[in-house]
């Protein structure tokens, strides 16, 4: 659980430097942003399918928050992926991240 715990947190965080990079290189009409933000897009698909299998798997969370909290990943991708992995993920696993000072 751990591994896959971490893993959808970097694929959450690799997809949002993608989006930002290709947004910016879009802005200064570099040829190859296009293909950035395609990776963008499959890198996001990726952690959204990873945090949806996280969802239907917890048994802490009530049957309509499960439904209401997958649609809220599917429509809103990033700001979905920013409110869950830093206000709801700790409730949705159980599982508390262990910070170093």
């Amino acid at each position: 659980m751990n591994k896959v715990f971490h893993q959808t947190k970097q694929a959450f965080l690799f997809s949002l430097i993608f989006y930002v990079g290709s947004i910016l290189l879009l802005l200064f009409k570099v040829s190859f942003a296009p293909m950035l933000l395609s990776i963008s897009l499959v890198i996001s698909m990726i952690w959204v399918v990873m945090v949806l299998l996280e969802v239907m798997r917890s048994n802490r969370i009530l049957s309509y928050e499960r439904l209401m909290l997958c649609v809220f990943i599917i429509t809103c991708n990033i700001l979905a992926g920013i409110v869950y992995f830093y206000f709801l993920r700790e409730r949705v696993i159980g599982y508390r991240e262990i910070k170093n000072k």
